[in-house]
């Protein structure tokens, strides 16, 4: 089983992280999660300080990592500064209900510990395992649904590097944000505003008989939500179809089977690919609804000190993270297959 911890701010000297649990004799390429690091700053809903680059450092190795117990690793903050204390509180960050739980702390201090700057280290795990996984025919894959009430028509191809040429290309909605939507961040941009959206993320190659029934927490659908609800601003997450099952019967509802090559399958995917806490065979899809980024312009709030109405603290931030959550979850969901297979081999 993997196991995980790191450590650091958003505006110190950066983070570092120790990963514990891969097989030993695995050799990964650091570029490739160099590459996912990369994908994670990318968009024009993005705030400038995503221009700096984040490298991530292996202890004890450069290019390649051949995994011999515990690997240790460090990103260093490009942009390390002290900020201000926060006194006009943004409700829909850590501000208030931080003070609630760690009343020792400033709402500064909570603020950096709760950062989603911290994703970089999620990403780093979660880069590793699709390596790993690659390896077995398993990949992942996201794509934007909509941004700012704005749904993607577009579909197209999206497809794989040569050394993939086997996995079947994807048929999916824009990977990224269509130019209405990039016309709808550059208007929320220009008032201080941000937007929220969905975005779709998924495996494909995944075999049947992968997860859990029993204890319920341990279900393959129960550990996927469990670690996608932990990336800040995810705020919902549903599988295959979601809410239109509310709407279906159970004759309409259910999918269908068939049999392929002597074997019993799923012909259909109405469930994202788990039922019963157990993989289907087919693509796991889940449906993650990101809320806006809380810090913006032109908002009335309360002061901590004051206790007066005064305008939301606002600093630099992103207005839009769409597309980086789907880089974020994406890698999560990566780590989450890596470690179920590790667990029942």
């Amino acid at each position: 089983m993997i196991k995980f911890q790191f450590n650091g701010t958003s505006h110190g000297e950066g983070y570092s992280g120790v990963i514990e649990g891969l097989p030993d004799g695995f050799t990964f390429d650091v570029e490739e999660i160099n590459k996912q690091l990369s994908e994670r700053k990318r968009g024009l809903g993005r705030s400038a300080r995503q221009t700096y680059p984040d490298t991530v450092v292996f202890e004890g190795f450069t290019n390649q990592v051949t995994v011999n117990g515990k690997l240790y690793f460090t990103i260093a903050n490009s942009s390390v500064e002290s900020r201000a204390e926060i006194t006009a509180l943004r409700s829909g960050h850590s501000d208030v209900v931080g003070r609630a739980r760690y009343p020792s702390l400033t709402v500064r201090e909570i603020a950096e510990l709760s950062s989603a700057r911290n994703s970089v280290c999620y990403v780093v795990l979660g880069a590793i395992c699709k390596q790993l996984l690659a390896q077995m025919g398993i990949y992942t894959y996201h794509y934007v649904e909509k941004i700012g009430g704005i749904t993607s028509r577009n579909r197209y191809r999206f497809g794989v590097s040569e050394k993939e040429e086997h996995f079947a290309l994807l048929h999916c909605p824009c990977r990224y944000a269509t130019k209405l939507m990039c016309e709808a961040i550059e208007k929320a941009k220009n008032v201080g505003n941000s937007l929220g959206g969905t975005v779709a993320v998924g495996a494909t190659g995944v075999p049947m008989g992968l997860g859990e029934i029993l204890p319920y927490d341990q279900r393959m659908d129960a550990q996927i939500a469990c670690n996608l609800m932990g990336i800040p601003s995810v705020k919902g997450i549903t599988f295959g179809i979601g809410d239109k099952y509310a709407s279906l019967d159970g004759v309409s509802a259910h999918d269908k089977l068939e049999i392929k090559d002597g074997q019993i399958v799923y012909a259909t995917n109405n469930c994202g690919g788990i039922v019963a806490g157990i993989t289907t065979g087919e693509d796991i899809l889940c449906h993650l609804t990101v809320k806006p980024i809380p810090t913006i312009q032109g908002v009335e709030t309360l002061d901590s000190v004051t206790k007066q109405v005064v305008a939301q603290h606002y600093e630099r931030a992103d207005v839009c993270v769409v597309p980086n959550v789907g880089v974020i979850a994406e890698n999560i969901l990566a780590y989450v297959i890596a470690n179920q297979i590790l667990k029942q081999q």
